[in-house]
């Protein structure tokens, strides 16, 4: 028994899916809770994106450009149900859903950052053309089994997407408190994603010392120890900062305050340190005078 909880078993479950056989597999040991799930927190864990994938959706509900507004979200949401099939499956054919799903989500909010003041057909266009690239490229990565031409896409169209974005706010944004507020919640997203990334090393890195605490400490608190699940968690809270933002920058609100726009926690971050009186000392007492914020 563990010391803090349940024992891990010795040898893992018979998976029900077969066996593992995806070029890429992860810290979480295969099938040691359930014979139905190769890696139970890596897939749980894509929750993330999909909730606030509907999140988006739902905030979105009953405006006249709800369906173009929503399609980065229904992409992050992709991104989940394909990342959760090939953490539940481990096979390699699920590992091209996730691997997909990624650029697939990266595009549509390339192609909204790129077309929101177009035409409407110079934007189906540039949308067919996107399209297009994406399914030669998809299938020639399929086909020819290589993952490098996937990670160097993937990081090229992120760099776009980022220039673009900045160009939106200095263009978009002119009130400097607003534009204060965006850069902040851009800082936030990068540090969210760059943390999220340096946890995933930390996880490839340390996995065997990461597996034998683990369990050491037993389930459910080894849970934690998931470092590929936080990778889970912190992308998908930072690719919702960037799609809501982008939104946001891309509409007929852009320029308006942000309190108040986005799904917790991030809302969280442009809450104002609330102001405190000014102190003015006399010989009568003391009196207050107009607040000043402390920002």
């Amino acid at each position: 028994m563990a010391s803090l909880g349940w024992s891990y078993r010795d040898t893992p479950y018979n998976p029900y899916w077969g066996p593992t056989s995806s070029k890429a597999n992860f810290c979480e040991e295969d099938y040691i809770v359930t014979r139905y799930i190769a890696e139970l927190i890596n897939t749980l864990t894509n929750l993330t994106y999909i909730l606030y994938a509907i999140h988006g959706i739902y905030k979105n509900w009953g405006r006249k450009d709800a369906f173009l507004r929503n399609i980065p979200y229904l992409g992050i949401m992709g991104v989940g149900f394909g990342s959760a099939v090939f953490h539940a499956t481990n096979i390699y054919y699920t590992q091209w859903a996730d691997d997909l799903s990624m650029l697939l989500a990266t595009a549509t909010v390339m192609h909204r950052v790129y077309t929101y003041d177009d035409t409407p057909l110079h934007a189906v266009l540039k949308g067919l053309g996107l399209a297009a690239f994406l399914t030669v490229f998809s299938v020639w990565h399929c086909l020819s089994d290589e993952i490098v031409g996937h990670s160097i896409l993937f990081g090229v169209m992120v760099v776009l997407v980022g220039t673009k974005t900045r160009s939106i706010i200095s263009h978009r944004v002119e009130d400097p408190a607003v534009k204060k507020e965006v850069r902040k919640l851009v800082r936030w997203g990068s540090v969210i994603f760059i943390s999220g990334y340096v946890i995933w090393n930390i996880d490839n890195i340390t996995c065997s010392w990461l597996t034998q605490a683990k369990r050491t400490i037993g389930m459910p608190l080894s849970f934690l120890l998931e470092l590929h699940g936080w990778w889970h968690i912190f992308t998908g809270i930072g690719a919702y900062i960037f799609i809501a933002l982008v939104e946001y920058l891309t509409s007929e609100e852009a320029g308006e305050p942000l309190a108040g726009r986005f799904a917790w926690p991030i809302d969280l971050f442009l809450r104002r340190p609330r102001s405190t009186p000014n102190i003015i000392r006399t010989g009568y007492g003391t009196l207050s005078a107009a607040p000043e914020s402390i920002d």
